[in-house]
């Protein structure tokens, strides 16, 4: 299966936005500045490996072709792509709400900010700016949970109506 133009064109954008010295070909500097940007430090390494996946020079049309394969996957569905997407984002069950912002301003579809507020004010942002990554995922797809027990509501015990009587003149 290939990829709808609307997918094309945000792949296209994205390269554009990677290939910092405009000459056609993401190479390591190109890849790095792109992290830098969103706040992410790549080691050496992981940067061998990103290009490796490649095989070959890092072309627009060879990094679509390496997604094409990817996604050509077996069950590969689009929940599980999107949930792949977030996961990229995943450190430690959390996503950093800062570098989600950027990526939803920057790619696809852009986002306004007011359109990003509204989205997070259905997150808990803890003070480290990080959201729960199954909060996030579990607003744009349906999450297989395992069905676990329901849990009793917890019993709210009601205070006693205040006696009205007290300190009347008798």
């Amino acid at each position: 299966g290939g990829f709808s133009e609307d997918q094309l064109q945000m792949y296209k954008d994205c390269f554009k936005l990677m290939d910092i010295n405009k000459d056609g070909q993401l190479d390591k500097n190109d890849l790095r500045g792109a992290f830098d940007n969103v706040g992410v430090l790549m080691s050496e390494g992981e940067l061998d490996g990103l290009l490796g996946e490649i095989g070959g020079a890092c072309t627009y049309d060879n990094m679509v072709k390496m997604f094409q394969e990817k996604m050509a996957g077996d069950g590969n569905d689009s929940d599980d792509l999107i949930v792949q997407a977030f996961k990229a984002y995943d450190q430690e069950g959390k996503i950093d709400s800062k570098m989600f912002t950027h990526a939803l301003m920057t790619w696809g579809d852009k986002m306004t900010k007011a359109e990003i507020d509204d989205i997070f004010g259905e997150f808990e942002i803890d003070e480290d700016y990080m959201i729960k990554s199954k909060d996030v995922i579990g607003l744009f797809v349906a999450v297989k949970e395992e069905p676990k027990a329901e849990e009793p509501a917890p019993v709210v015990e009601e205070a006693p109506p205040a006696e009205e009587d007290e300190g009347d003149a008798k």
